[in-house]
């Protein structure tokens, strides 16, 4: 617990979306055996490229606070949305356009939520404690 205190907000958030996306997987896993694969494969998918996504822009802030500029950060902001952008149009055209349906939308947006209300949380708990 002593780590999501005072962990980095990026690195906190990027822990906390594996954890919940192999949580959800293991919740799902039944889903595998009845033909329904793309929920169980969305949580690891989604988990793994949301999570990647907060550990490269941890990494990159990282770096803006030993350089004292916030080129890094704008950066990683930037490519955070325009990977999670491309990857939910790419998931949506292979669901509902190429029939191709391994991983679900819905629980892509899902995890990306989570994922996103664990980033504003801490941000607002470090603040307070500040």
């Amino acid at each position: 617990m002593n780590f999501l205190r005072k962990g980095e907000i990026n690195l906190v958030t990027a822990v906390i979306t594996y954890v919940i996306s192999v949580l959800g997987f293991a919740i799902s896993a039944f889903l595998l055996t009845q033909n329904m694969i793309d929920i169980p494969l969305g949580f690891l998918f989604s988990g793994g490229v949301i999570g990647s996504l907060y550990l490269l822009t941890h990494f990159l802030v990282k770096i803006d606070k030993t350089e004292a500029r916030a080129t890094w950060s704008i950066l990683a902001i930037s490519i955070r949305f325009f990977i999670i952008v491309g990857v939910m149009i790419i998931i949506a055209l292979m669901y509902y356009r190429w029939n191709l349906k391994y991983f679900n939308i819905f629980v892509f947006v899902g995890i990306y939520t989570i994922s996103a209300l664990t980033f504003v949380l801490s941000h607002l708990s470090k603040n307070r404690k500040e």
